[in-house]
């Protein structure tokens, strides 16, 4: 593992479901951790949803593996929103790799 590439701070977001009282949910996420990590750039530009364009960016976070981090988790960096959508573990070198969606809420 390199860890002096880690020079980036990314927040994780860990999904809580909750139900009220007539047993509806809604899902909150609640603060995991601000930790060092390595954020590169996939690919980004525009989609078309229901007539109007969102902003599309992939980008790809490498983190120390002893942090723990699942699918369907968000990533706040740069004050952008992501969604984690696959885990690729190396435990050769120690790492996670995120690939991770922007969020258009």
């Amino acid at each position: 593992m390199i860890a002096g590439r880690m020079t980036e701070f990314v927040e994780l977001w860990k999904p809580v479901v909750s139900r009220d009282s007539y047993g509806s949910e809604t899902m909150t996420y609640e603060d995991a951790g601000r930790i060092h990590a390595e954020v590169r750039w996939r690919s980004g530009g525009t989609v078309v949803q229901t007539s109007e364009f969102f902003p599309d960016y992939k980008i790809e976070v490498l983190i120390r593996d002893a942090h723990s981090v699942k699918e369907g988790w968000r990533v706040e960096y740069s004050d952008i929103t992501y969604t984690v959508t696959a885990i690729e573990h190396n435990r050769v070198k120690g790492l996670k790799r995120l690939l991770c969606e922007r969020v258009n809420d």
